[in-house]
């Protein structure tokens, strides 16, 4: 049986009721129904609540478990800090032992495992995502025998791509934010191959990472915040241009370096596709329409695409297009940039507003006017790192399950950090399944034990001995 990890993010919060029939009181109630129908699927999902008799007797036990592994008080009760690890993007493996994950222990038979990337997302050039995947098998190369390959062609070990939504394998991902990421566990087929949800804005972890092309600085990355003519920048602009090409500088001070290149733009190039990274051609036909800008028509996976020629019926050539400095996340654009000024409920918008939300994010029409046309997305964001979703994910396809040691690499909540060092946890658990690495080095110290807050957490100690006058508590020895 092929085995799933997927990485979630569950957007819905628990909220008070009331009694009283008021318009607010009914909203609150429509609220937390909602709100319990989130809990038990997440419940069931990760805590194994059983689908058709998940009451309020067995939800109020199962959400103990789930309190009890996060070292959370155990009170049966949605609190806070429960809503709060339940709002947390996760791998979606479940976090006690089900019979249908990983239960025997599922690795590969052989100590060179061989991988294939078939597909680049556009939100980073192909260099940094390369890079991104190397760095993370090499996480575990480091501390195993293992050794990881990458091929070309044929078939891998693991195979690596970006989808959206319905991709392939029966398992949908659901847009911005929701669904990160899956990857299944050791075995034929399907087995160790790893997917990743193109909805989701890829990054390293701290904002867009943008390579610039042509100016003086080809092949250089964008410096943010940089200083153009005494004010700051913290993304690509037009500005002291007429052109409307974006750009940025590639130092902090264009005004003493003047080191600059053009962001990704579909006029500059296209990728992939059949034209040889052509820019789009606009007006376009295709159909028998003409189009203006990219265009998701023809496609049933949400990428943007353009003609390279002004008629595609005819040359059949076309590319895909970039990632913009300004390309929308979510929403209802497939990615289309921002478009400044632009209108909304009459008033006008320079920039990226959270106006008319409750949730505090920054979003922005991808027309001139919202009012009329309704095309909106999300504003880019500090994004998801690769490099850490793939960590943890390739770690699932050698056959690692999830971890309680909230500081590991393999815990269930997703957590950025810059610089990534392995868990004790994460250690013992890899070399349990391929040994440890005879060929390389010993680390000089010791992988990090994530320390236990005794004042504050729930903590049951299997021994207590009074020694030469002084007190040891002893737990998992």
């Amino acid at each position: 049986m092929n085995q799933l990890c997927i990485c979630i993010l569950v957007e819905e919060a628990c909220s008070g009721g009331g009694w009283r029939a008021s318009a607010r009181e009914k909203q609150k109630r429509r609220e937390q129904a909602i709100s319990k129908r989130s809990l038990a699927h997440y419940l069931n999902k990760f805590y194994g609540c059983p689908k058709d008799r998940c009451n309020l007797m067995v939800l109020k036990d199962t959400l103990k478990k789930m309190q009890k592994f996060f070292a959370l008080p155990e009170t049966g009760d949605i609190d806070q800090k429960t809503v709060e690890i339940m709002k947390k993007p996760r791998c979606g493996v479940p976090d006690v032992a089900n019979y249908n994950f990983f239960h025997r222990k599922p690795k590969w038979g052989q100590k060179n495992i061989t991988y294939r990337i078939l597909g680049h997302t556009p939100d980073l050039d192909e260099e940094t995502i390369d890079d991104a995947f190397f760095r993370a098998f090499k996480v575990w190369s480091d501390v195993t025998p293992l050794k990881f390959n990458r091929i070309m062609d044929g078939e891998a070990d693991i195979m690596i791509n970006f989808g959206r939504n319905e991709h392939g394998d029966g398992y949908p991902f659901d847009g911005k934010d929701g669904l990160l990421a899956h990857a299944f566990a050791p075995g034929p087929g399907i087995g160790g191959d790893s997917h990743f949800d193109d909805d989701e804005l890829w990054t390293l972890g701290e904002g867009q990472v943008v390579k610039v092309k042509y100016g003086n600085a080809e092949g250089e990355f964008c410096k943010f915040p940089f200083l153009f003519m005494g004010k700051e920048y913290t993304s690509c602009t037009s500005q002291g241009r007429d052109d409307g090409f974006l750009w940025c500088s590639t130092t902090y001070n264009f005004d003493e370096d003047g080191k600059y290149g053009f962001c990704p733009h579909e006029l500059l190039f296209t990728l992939d596709g059949n034209a040889d990274g052509a820019p789009c051609k606009f007006p376009f036909t295709f159909q028998g329409e003409k189009y203006d800008s990219c265009t998701t028509s023809g496609r049933d996976d949400g990428y943007r695409w353009c003609a390279t020629t002004e008629d595609y019926d005819r040359d059949k050539t076309y590319g895909f297009c970039p990632e913009t400095a300004m390309s929308t996340v979510g929403g209802n654009s497939e990615g289309a940039p921002c478009v400044f000024p632009f209108k909304f409920l009459g008033n006008t918008y320079d920039s990226c507003t959270t106006s008319g939300r409750s949730d505090g994010k920054m979003w922005c029409a991808v027309t001139k006017s919202f009012d009329d046309d309704r095309k909106w997305g999300f504003c880019p964001d500090q994004g998801y790192s690769l490099f850490l979703v793939a960590a943890h994910e390739f770690g699932h396809a050698l056959g690692l399950e999830h971890s309680e040691d909230t500081g590991a690499l393999m815990a269930p909540i997703y957590t950025f950090t810059k610089t990534l060092r392995l868990s004790d946890d994460d250690v013992k658990g890899i070399q349990e399944l391929y040994g440890v690495s005879t060929d390389k080095p010993l680390p000089t110290d010791l992988p990090p034990v994530t320390p236990m807050d005794v004042c504050n957490e729930n903590i049951i100690f299997d021994a207590v001995a009074q020694i030469r006058g002084e007190i040891f508590f002893f737990k998992d020895r």
